[in-house]
């Protein structure tokens, strides 16, 4: 996923993600895990890195 998609650019909406964060609401878990996706199938290897970056970026 490139910065367009997430930080928005001219017709391109910023992701709800990123809304979240520059709101202040910090309960973005679900959102955060939800980029595992490759082709549309779920990956589980992306899943289980998803939750190691979430752990190191906002619970330590």
């Amino acid at each position: 996923m490139g910065p367009y998609k997430l930080l928005g650019y001219g017709r391109m909406p910023k992701s709800t993600l990123i809304r979240k964060l520059e709101a202040g609401n910090r309960d973005i878990y679900v959102d955060f895990i939800q980029y595992c996706h490759y082709k549309g199938k779920k990956i589980p290897s992306i899943e289980r890195r998803r939750k190691e970056e979430y752990r190191s970026l906002f619970i330590l």
